[in-house]
């Protein structure tokens, strides 16, 4: 089965319905694509904390000697929370404690799927590829963490001739 990023977006909607701390559903957001429109729309009214932000994702194609392509996707994640007082640094790293405990789990939960085999997209994570940052939005008082991955789909490298008209 070719993996698709919509199957990826629908596995981090469940992480985040699924974790105790975040409990995204549908009246209460938790969860967001990093489409500008729907962050926007999120921050204008009312995004729920903590939040899961999915960015958006870029590609290179992989291979050894035109056998075994793979689409090699490089993406991440947001998880970021609200501190309204700018000075209270005792608060805002305590949340920055949380919010990193609640990415390591999501870190750790997606290597336990890709070993049970919940969801073909994750069949290619290593988390030796994961790495993870910090985030400070002063003016916007948000705070939180950054986690960046790789995942790899494989591909066919046989022509479909069902959809080329001159090949078949």
């Amino acid at each position: 089965m070719k993996a698709k990023f919509a199957e990826f977006v629908a596995y981090f909607e469940n992480l985040a319905a699924s974790h105790s701390s975040i409990r995204h559903q549908v009246g209460e957001k938790h969860f967001f694509r990093f489409e500008l429109e729907e962050m926007l729309t999120g921050m204008r009214s009312g995004i729920n904390y903590p939040a899961i932000i999915l960015e958006g994702y870029d590609f290179n194609f992989v291979d050894v000697d035109s056998d075994n392509v793979h689409k090699k996707i490089n993406c991440g994640f947001m998880i970021i929370g609200k501190v309204s007082d700018k000075g209270d640094y005792d608060t805002i790293h305590t949340l920055w404690d949380t919010l990193e405990e609640i990415g390591d789990e999501i870190i750790v939960r997606i290597l336990h799927d890709k070993r049970e085999r919940k969801t073909g997209c994750l069949a290619y994570f290593h988390i030796r590829n994961v790495s993870g940052a910090p985030l400070t939005d002063v003016n916007l008082i948000h705070y939180g963490f950054r986690y960046e991955f790789q995942l790899s789909w494989p591909i066919s490298n046989e022509i479909d001739t069902e959809v080329w008209d001159d090949v078949g």
